[in-house]
């Protein structure tokens, strides 16, 4: 399932205060309408209802697709100052959750895709659509 949530955020052109959807996760699977949002940069981007300015909310988020069984996760580059952003993976990049989660969790998820930029989120993305066809 996709999860997204209500922030308020401060428009950094005009100060002006809204609330914006920001999304942690996209499951293409179980919502693939959304997919098409990701393709035209929907995804964490909050326009300002007073001024109309855009801004991109550089927020964490995963990209799951259960039929072809990857999963991409893209965190902003800010999080490589902080190394505690990562003690759920391992010196080879696997992804090691508390036990409980990790037991319920398909193999493939164990091993995510990493990237630190949207647009290369989004270029896997593609790439994997492309080898699937």
């Amino acid at each position: 399932m996709s999860k997204k949530s209500m922030y308020k955020i401060q428009c950094p052109h005009c100060d002006h205060e809204s609330v914006c959807e920001i999304w942690d996760s996209l499951n293409v699977t179980v919502d693939p309408d959304d997919k098409q949002l990701l393709f035209d940069a929907k995804i964490n981007q909050f326009e300002c209802e007073n001024c109309g300015g855009l801004i991109v909310v550089n927020a964490p988020f995963a990209y799951h697709d259960m039929d072809q069984k990857f999963y991409v996760q893209y965190f902003p580059e800010s999080f490589l100052d902080d190394p505690e952003s990562f003690k759920d993976y391992s010196p080879d990049g696997s992804y090691v959750p508390e036990i409980r989660q990790a037991n319920s969790m398909p193999e493939y998820m164990k091993h995510p895709h990493i990237v630190f930029n949207m647009n290369e989120l989004v270029r896997y993305v593609y790439f994997r659509d492309m080898i699937a066809d």
